[in-house]
């Protein structure tokens, strides 16, 4: 195991892809440890969500789930975004929160094509 794997973002993106769920990383390329992930739905629209550390550090890759604070989500679509924060402070009921955000879109919206 290695550091990453401990990181919210990191279990976020394992949870996810165990929902089937597979996401593309993004960066500003500003700041290296500023990053967010964004599944792409079966009818083009997407959703673009980052981890929030108990410090405030936004997008972190970095910050390991005991300092988990919030995850931040962004629908967007040909109409417009929906933003939503899962902020319950417990990494277990956001992170599910979250898959289950994605799911219901997906029953929605349709699967990613692999």
């Amino acid at each position: 195991m290695t550091p990453t794997d401990n990181t919210v973002f990191h279990a976020v993106l394992a949870l996810l892809a165990a929902a089937d769920f597979h996401c593309e990383i993004e960066s500003d390329g500003k700041l290296m440890d500023e990053t967010c992930a964004a599944y792409h739905f079966g009818d083009g629209s997407h959703l673009t969500w980052g981890a929030q550390s108990i410090t405030g550090a936004e997008n972190s890759i970095t910050h390991p789930v005991s300092a988990h604070g919030r995850l931040d989500g962004f629908y967007t679509d040909d109409t417009g975004d929906e933003g939503r924060e899962f902020a319950t402070g417990n990494f277990a009921t956001d992170a599910a929160a979250l898959v289950a955000w994605m799911t219901e879109l997906a029953n929605q919206h349709g699967r990613a094509q692999k």
